[in-house]
């Protein structure tokens, strides 16, 4: 069984690490219950998979928006079951967990993650920002004197952190990121197309054929798609075909803010730290990353070199990992917090 844990409770994904096996679960973040039993009889993919389409006697739930628990008791459920088909704890022996959460998060909020997780069977948890997690993941030298910085855009968030000497110097976010791409496609449709489509579809768009930047290489997924929906004049069924470009055009606004997010954590950083940004660029990580032409389309739009992270989806969670590895990483503020869990 193991005793320490890693957790990334994301806005779409979960991820879990150990110390024994490493990366041991990737999960969405969903579940659904029986409204009358009030059991579980659906997590992960297949609860995704549930969502919108299920009859009045079944709930679906996704316990975790813009990054933070919106829904305690089934964020807890969800993760009991997690521990329990992962065997990670036993009536006799619980897991410390360390816990990456939103840079912003509120007290409020951290109280609430924390008492999910103790209710689904932890017996201690310490927090770390994401967003240095994600640093760590991504093999920046978060210890080093020298300014690195880094971007991630998630399922729910927009997270960006200029780092030194294994601290955050400055650091922004947004709830602006994956879920949003999504319902700037839907609106894009409804209002150009007068087709209304549900989420799932928006996201199928968004991977099969959306693009950040048509300009980045000659191997972007250029091309088309038909969808099914509701034209919004008629009330009828209908079908259409969107192409890449007009899913770049919807997209635009939205990259825009993503691009001022990241220039607006290196506002008032000192010179030195602000020099070392200009010369080693922008990591980029998050599930969102992998939206083709996104690192040239932030490059262009603020003036930056940008790097995709080698692993971008699980640099959150491996950096969890190596923290555990090495407490020291994340300073001498956290460390006592971490010791004493660890």
């Amino acid at each position: 069984m193991a005793r320490y844990v890693g957790l990334d409770l994301g806005t779409a994904y979960t991820r879990i690490w150990t110390l024994e096996n490493g990366i041991v679960l990737r999960s969405p973040t969903a579940a659904a219950m029986d409204s009358q039993t009030h059991q579980l009889v659906a997590l992960g993919a297949e609860a995704r998979r549930m969502l919108g389409k299920t009859p009045e006697n079944i709930l679906t739930f996704r316990p975790v928006r813009d990054g933070v628990v919106t829904d305690l008791e089934v964020t807890a459920r969800m993760l009991d079951a997690f521990f329990a088909n992962k065997k990670l704890r036993t009536t006799l022996r619980r897991p410390a967990v360390l816990l990456a959460t939103p840079y912003r998060i509120t007290e409020v909020e951290q109280l609430a993650v924390e008492n999910a997780i103790m209710s689904a069977g932890a017996r201690a948890v310490a927090q770390v920002p994401a967003i240095f997690a994600a640093a760590t993941g991504a093999n920046l030298r978060v210890t080093s004197p020298r300014g690195c910085m880094i971007l991630s855009v998630g399922g729910g968030i927009t997270e960006a952190a200029v780092i030194s000497a294994g601290g955050i110097i400055s650091a922004r976010s947004a709830k602006l990121a994956g879920e949003r791409f999504d319902m700037a496609i839907i609106n894009y449709l409804k209002h150009r197309r007068n087709l209304l489509v549900g989420d799932a579809t928006a996201e199928a768009l968004k991977v099969r054929v959306g693009v950040a930047d048509p300009t980045a290489t000659p191997s972007l997924k250029e091309g088309e798609m038909e969808v099914c929906g509701r034209d919004s004049v008629t009330g009828l069924a209908a079908r259409k075909v969107v192409s890449s470009q007009e899913i770049y055009e919807a997209l635009a606004p939205s990259l825009d803010a993503v691009a001022r997010i990241a220039l607006s954590a290196l506002e008032n950083v000192p010179p030195e730290i602000s020099g070392d940004v200009q010369t080693f660029g922008i990591m980029l990580c998050g599930g969102s990353a992998l939206l083709p032409g996104l690192a040239k389309a932030i490059a262009r739009r603020t003036g930056l070199r940008v790097t995709l992270a080698a692993d971008p989806l699980d640099c959150v969670i491996r950096g969890l990992g190596m923290i555990i590895r090495k407490p020291t990483i994340w300073g001498d503020e956290l460390q006592d917090r971490i010791r004493s869990i660890l």
